[in-house]
């Protein structure tokens, strides 16, 4: 079936292709896990304590705005 000039590619070719890449991409994702894991983790630590300062700032904005509609509305008689 084939002709002159085809190429023909086997079932094993294209599987041994593949494990290739994947070994390839195994070790790349080994590579990075010990370069970028450590910072990664920083930046996790830091995002957490940032999103707790958000929402204690939230807390405390609301405990003062409800504060301050009760004042007034004590001051202006209500």
């Amino acid at each position: 079936m084939a002709q002159p000039g085809d190429v023909v590619i086997t079932t094993r070719e294209l599987y041994d292709e593949v494990r290739a890449v994947h070994d390839e991409v195994k070790g790349v994702r080994n590579e990075l896990k010990h370069t970028v894991g450590p910072t990664l983790s920083d930046h996790e630590a830091r995002i957490r304590a940032l999103e707790r300062k958000v929402w204690a700032a939230a807390g405390a904005a609301a405990v003062l705005g409800g504060g301050v509609v009760q004042g007034l509305h004590s001051i202006l008689g209500g």
